[in-house]
């Protein structure tokens, strides 16, 4: 046998190989595009089906949450009710108490009561529950100016005088800019 005879019968065996393995790549690969493009359609009627299957979730946990939030803006104006210099003075006024421990009184009500509400800023904005707290700490200002103009025998309504008088100067209750402002934000809830 010669050498070119070899080389011969060498590709006559080996073309039939390359040829099938040619074939069988083309194919594998074909059949791997193919495979991606089932699953990408999969993935997307998967997609639909879950976009419409969260929708009625989102309703729902909206139907739970909005009567919560509801009920957090009716709190806190209510907090804010509670914690007007005028409002307070005038539930927790006793005329035997000495005009020191009735500050402490007052600021004891407004500590509890801000603390009773404090979970409540979950549902209301951050600048809605900022102004709640400005609120706050405004009437403990007006409280605590009117107590340093209190002598040492000054009794609870030498102090609950002083606090009208503060107020009086005032435009408004410090707690009213927050009451306008909750009632606005929940206007915007409830009308989209």
């Amino acid at each position: 046998m010669s050498r070119s005879e070899i080389i011969f019968q060498l590709v006559c065996f080996m073309l039939p190989s390359i040829a099938f393995f040619a074939a069988a790549y083309f194919f594998t690969i074909k059949w791997n595009d193919l495979q991606r493009d089932k699953m990408k359609v999969q993935n997307a009627l998967a997609m639909k089906q879950q976009n419409s299957a969260s929708q009625p979730l989102v309703n729902e946990n909206k139907k739970l949450y909005f009567p919560m939030q509801v009920d957090a803006y009716q709190r806190i104006v209510l907090f804010l009710e509670r914690i007007s210099p005028n409002n307070l003075v005038m539930r927790l006024n006793n005329p035997a108490l000495p005009a020191r421990v009735f500050q402490q009184l007052l600021l004891d009500n407004i500590r509890n009561e801000y603390e009773h509400n404090l979970a409540q800023q979950i549902f209301v904005s951050p600048d809605a529950w900022h102004l709640a707290r400005n609120s706050k700490d405004e009437t403990v200002k007006i409280i605590n100016m009117a107590a340093t103009k209190m002598g040492p025998t000054s009794m609870c309504l030498d102090l609950a005088k002083t606090i009208f008088e503060i107020t009086a100067q005032l435009n408004n209750q410090p707690t009213d800019r927050a009451i306008m402002y909750l009632k606005t934000e929940l206007n915007q809830v409830v009308n989209g």
